[in-house]
């Protein structure tokens, strides 16, 4: 997949871009002429992300990677400081970084060890490297896309505090688009459904167990998503072609909303 549209001299940012729907995105926005900060937690993430982007016929000038985690203040700093220093601006801030648990807190969901740690990758990091970004994306007219999750719209009872993250970064979309649309700042949500990347077994979870909520997960188009595919709602909702779009929460799901059990009348 190629996006039709262009971000030459565009500068965007996507954390976690080590694997998945951030690797996905960073490659398809350095595709399409953006010059892309990456990030993740995994030396090895980071550089198969820069690997692909490079493969693509895209010099490396135009790639800058930062590592960390975005649980700690400098790794925040660095992705704005870092950014602008090497691009001169920043014009999209793409906020991808999310975690379903703790590491090794898959059998106890709810602690609050599991609370404070999803609340902080998955909301207050969003929030806090927001806040560093808005007097660059001011100068620049930029925008911000999260990538949040249709769980924001489900009760989830073996995770609820992922869901419970999401709805509340849904609600700071809509909240600070609102702040910041006198500035001229977009803010959306992009909320995948299901989407094949290595999200779960990341968290523990073994490959026989994924194989069978591969199959039990009922989904309406009847497949799982793919990460090229949420890469390209990305650059869409990014682009002037949404220009007139904020404050929005986009479900791409394949269906996995709308579907409901069926009342049979025979």
């Amino acid at each position: 997949m190629s996006s039709s549209i262009d971000y030459s001299g565009k500068v965007v940012i996507i954390t976690g871009s080590s694997s998945g729907i951030g690797q996905a995105a960073a490659i398809l926005f350095a595709k399409s002429g953006a010059s892309v900060t990456i990030h993740g937690r995994s030396e090895d993430g980071i550089k198969k992300t820069t690997d692909l982007i490079l493969e693509s016929g895209i010099p490396k000038e135009r790639i800058h990677s930062v590592r960390g985690s975005v649980t700690e203040e400098k790794t925040l700093k660095a992705l704005i400081d870092e950014t602008v220093s090497k691009f001169g601006k920043i014009d999209v801030l793409i906020n991808n970084v999310g975690i379903a648990t703790k590491e090794g807190m898959i059998q106890n969901p709810r602690s609050m060890e599991n609370l404070d740690y999803v609340l902080d990758v998955n909301l207050k990091s969003v929030i806090h490297l927001t806040e560093l970004a808005i007097p660059h994306l001011e100068k620049t007219k930029g925008n911000i896309v999260n990538v949040s999750s249709i769980g924001s719209q489900k009760t989830s009872p073996k995770m609820p505090f992922y869901s419970i993250a999401k709805a509340a970064l849904d609600h700071f979309a809509r909240n600070y688009a609102a702040i910041l649309a006198p500035q001229g700042i977009r803010v959306n949500n992009l909320n995948p459904g299901a989407t094949m990347t290595s999200f779960g077994s990341r968290h523990g979870i073994p490959e026989a167990v994924l194989e069978k909520m591969r199959n039990d997960i009922k989904i309406p188009l009847g497949r799982w998503g793919i990460p090229e595919e949420m890469g390209e709602f990305l650059i869409f909702m990014a682009s002037e072609k949404a220009s007139y779009m904020t404050g929005q929460i986009i479900n791409a799901d394949g269906g996995m909303l709308i579907d409901s059990p069926t009342i049979k009348f025979d």
